[in-house]
C-alpha cells in the first residue's frame, strides 16, 4: 500500500514480441545470405545480388580492429538495444522497434564473430547491404519518428482504452 492507494502490481507476463522479432530478423538475415550465395554462384540476379564481405562498421564508414569492433558493437547492442527494449516495456515504443534494432545488430555481430566480417549481398546504388542492415535502418527510423513525434501518446494507455 502506498500513500496514493494500493501498490501497482506490474503485469506478470513480459512482452516477448521484441525477442521473437529479433530472432526472426537473425533467421531471415542468415537465410537471405544463403540464398544470395546460391544465386551468386549460379550467376542469377547478378544486377542485385553481389556477395561481398564488409569488415567495417556502418556501411564502411568506420573501421577498427576486429576485437574492438566486437566489443563496441556488443556494448551498443546492450546499451541502446536495452534502452529501446526498456522503452517498449514501458509502452513508449512498439515492440517491433527494439526487435528490429537488436535483431539486425545481433545478426551482423554473429557474422563478425563467425567470419570476421559482415556478409553483404544486396546491391543498391553506392552501397551493398544485407537484411540485418535494412532491419537496423528501419528500426532507427521508427525510433526517431516515435521520439520526434510522441504526440501519439503512451502505447499502454491506448491499449487499455481499446
Amino acid at each position: 500500500m502506498t500513500a496514493r492507494g494500493p501498490a501497482r502490481i506490474p503485469d506478470a507476463r513480459p512482452d516477448l514480441r521484441p525477442i521473437a522479432i529479433a530472432a526472426a530478423v537473425v533467421t531471415l538475415d542468415a537465410s537471405t545470405k544463403v540464398l544470395a550465395e546460391v544465386l551468386a554462384a549460379r550467376k542469377l540476379a547478378s544486377a542485385l545480388v553481389v556477395s561481398t564481405q564488409n569488415p567495417d562498421f556502418s556501411l564502411g564508414v568506420a573501421s577498427a580492429p576486429l576485437p574492438i569492433m566486437l566489443m563496441l558493437a556488443g556494448l551498443g547492442i546492450l546499451c541502446f538495444g536495452g534502452y529501446a527494449a526498456w522503452q517498449a516495456q514501458r509502452g513508449k515504443l512498439p515492440g517491433w522497434v527494439p526487435g528490429l534494432l537488436i535483431g539486425g545488430a545481433v545478426a551482423n555481430q554473429l557474422d563478425r564473430l563467425l567470419f570476421g566480417a559482415v556478409h553483404d549481398w544486396l546491391y543498391l546504388p553506392k552501397v551493398t547491404v544485407n537484411a540485418a542492415d535494412i532491419a537496423v535502418v528501419v528500426g532507427l527510423i521508427a525510433y526517431s519518428v516515435m521520439k520526434l513525434f510522441p504526440s501519439r501518446g503512451n502505447l499502454r494507455r491506448r491499449r487499455r482504452k481499446i
